[in-house]
């Protein structure tokens, strides 16, 4: 196996694909066709093997380890509360005990609820800015380990991008102000942030776990919901799952054409090849010769859709040119593989503001409610925040800062970081992104058979979401528009709320004509136009922010691998809480 290390200048990472833009001069691996990303050249071996185990994983370290000729060795694994260990580097071989690592065989595994020594906090004071998910979790878990902690939350209510808007809530933005106009109704309700959880995000399910939050099923993908493209298939929405099994179709008919004319036999053996070709038959549904002449995976024609149900009518299958060049099918098609992104998902009962109730059960009294930081200082030791509260200014002095303030607010705070922070949080880039909900009677599922899921467009609007729960009932809620793309969210950012509502609703009757006479009461938000947020997610890479500034600690999803995910909040609290611990510990 050879590697070998090349630089490039910068990544950037598209949520819509998960897929990652390298640029030249920055340092990364090939590792047998796995690219693998550092922070910086002139490393040193364990250092390299570190930086690959931190990025990749241990089996991408295992493997540099094997072609570097590195032995390898293992020992018996410790665990915390929340998870096994990891493998560390020492010398030349690996271990794997993570409750005795000495200063010669660093860590690898992320910091965790369970590593941090009891009561090491004692007598120590931290304050935290925002009470959003990584404050909260913050102050959860270091009040464990003895700190002291104080909240300071500038608006008056926790959660931060965590909020569920139900009957009679307000949304205030910059220039307006909204009410929400849904019936009064447990079923009726809106995420405009966060609205699902990844199977693999298992702190935040432990913590749901520990503060009783029923879950349920999120419907991430529904092959009944609709694509829509106004350059392709005559501008008409069509059924994911027939344009999905033409798609594979082809792909299969194409494959097996080449195994059949020995265009892979340099990667075949005669046994490989009858195997592939039974695969691609049932991967395809091909018929006789390998042809594709359409599925019954398709559906029928009014399968899904009101009218006749024609099941003994097959549809026409569509040309491959037809889906090979439709830009937003090819997203469709490749989003609900990522890690990130499966099929089911889950979600609270009742609305996601459950989570974030649940941690306020927790730390609510450490909570300051319109406590606007105005000043973030060092001192000797520590650190003192002046925040006003009902127009009176207060100095905090305290042993230590996290601080969770997004980088778009952050900026503006009058402050003493080092000049590489400042510029950090300067240039610190924020998606734009934005939600429009209606409350509709449940066409979708009398009229079209789509329970839960989303429809894809190629208009402004980006996505329909269909509601998980609640399934039968008269009345559902309709998110209208998930939008995060920098033109069309910015546009939208732009538009008054009814300005808004009225382009949702012409884009969205494109799909669905229903939306005419249905939906209601049209209410939206615009995260780059709520106060104290001032954008959705982060999207830079961090780097300094990652480390302390004195006493100062940054925490946050835009610092975490998870980027506006509530698990990479609660990840980078870790981080926060671990260098806190370190410092204490000398």
């Amino acid at each position: 196996m050879k590697f070998h290390v090349i630089f490039i200048k910068s990544k950037s990472y598209c949520k819509r694909c998960e897929t990652y833009f390298l640029v030249p001069n920055y340092p990364y691996i090939f590792l047998t066709g796995e690219i693998i990303v550092l922070k910086k050249k002139g490393i040193a071996r364990r250092e390299f093997l570190t930086s690959i185990g931190r990025v990749a994983g241990s089996s991408a370290m295992l493997r540099a380890m094997a072609a570097m000729g590195i032995s390898i060795s293992t020992s018996s694994c410790g665990s915390s509360s929340a998870g096994g260990g990891s493998p560390s580097v020492s010398g030349q071989s690996l271990t794997t005990n993570s409750s005795s690592t000495s200063s010669n065989s660093p860590a690898l595994k992320s910091p965790r609820p369970g590593d941090w020594q009891n009561n090491i906090g004692s007598g120590k004071s931290v304050v935290i800015l925002g009470a959003g998910i990584a404050g909260m979790t913050t102050a959860y878990e270091m009040k464990k380990l003895g700190y002291s902690c104080t909240i300071l939350e500038a608006t008056n209510r926790a959660g931060g991008r965590n909020r569920t808007i139900r009957s009679g809530d307000t949304i205030v933005e910059t220039d307006s102000n909204q009410t929400c106009l849904f019936d009064v109704d447990d079923d009726l309700y809106f995420n405009p942030g966060p609205a699902r959880i990844s199977h693999h995000h298992e702190f935040l399910i432990s913590y749901c776990r520990e503060f009783n939050v029923e879950l349920e099923t999120f419907v991430n993908d529904n092959r009944a919901a609709l694509i829509h493209s106004t350059s392709s298939f005559g501008g008409q929405p069509q059924i994911a799952r027939s344009i999905l099994a033409d798609s594979r179709g082809h792909i299969g008919r194409l494959l097996s054409f080449a195994v059949n004319q020995n265009a892979l036999d340099q990667e075949l053996s005669a046994t490989d090849k009858t195997q592939i070709l039974q695969m691609l038959t049932r991967f395809g549904d091909l018929g006789s010769n390998y042809t594709y002449t359409g599925s019954s995976r398709a559906g029928f024609p009014g399968q899904e859709d009101k009218g006749s149900r024609q099941r003994d009518e097959s549809l026409s299958p569509r040309q491959i040119q037809e889906l090979i060049s439709e830009p937003i099918w090819q997203a469709r098609l490749d989003f609900f593989h990522g890690l990130n992104q499966q099929a089911t998902m889950l979600q609270p009962v009742g609305g996601m503001d459950r989570i974030a109730d649940a941690f306020k059960n927790q730390v609510g009294s450490d909570i300051q409610y319109e406590s606007i930081v105005k000043e973030i200082r060092k001192i000797v030791n520590g650190v003192r925040v002046v925040y006003e509260k009902s127009s009176i200014m207060t100095s905090l002095e305290v042993d230590y800062c996290v601080c969770t303030i997004p980088a778009p607010v952050l900026k503006d705070i009058p402050n003493d970081f080092s000049s590489e922070f400042q510029q950090e949080i300067s240039n610190f880039g924020y998606s734009s992104a934005a939600k429009l909900a209606f409350q509709s009677k449940r066409f979708w599922e009398k009229d079209h058979n789509i329970y839960g899921g989303i429809s894809w467009t190629d208009q402004d609007i980006t996505q329909i979401w269909y509601p998980s729960f609640g399934f039968g009932k008269s009345k559902g809620i309709l998110v209208g528009a998930y939008i995060w793309g920098a033109t069309a969210a910015n546009s939208f950012a732009n538009q008054t709320p009814q300005q808004r509502i009225t382009a949702a609703m012409t884009q969205g009757s494109i799909l669905h004509s229903e939306y005419t006479s249905e939906v209601t009461h049209g209410i939206s938000v615009s995260w780059l136009k709520v106060p104290y947020q001032m954008g959705a997610y982060g999207y830079s890479t961090p780097n300094v922010l990652l480390n302390p500034d004195d006493n100062i600690f940054f925490a946050g999803e835009h610092l975490s691998i998870l980027q506006g995910w509530q698990e990479g909040a609660i990840l980078s609290a870790y981080n926060a809480i671990d260098g806190i611990v370190k410092k204490d510990i000398g």
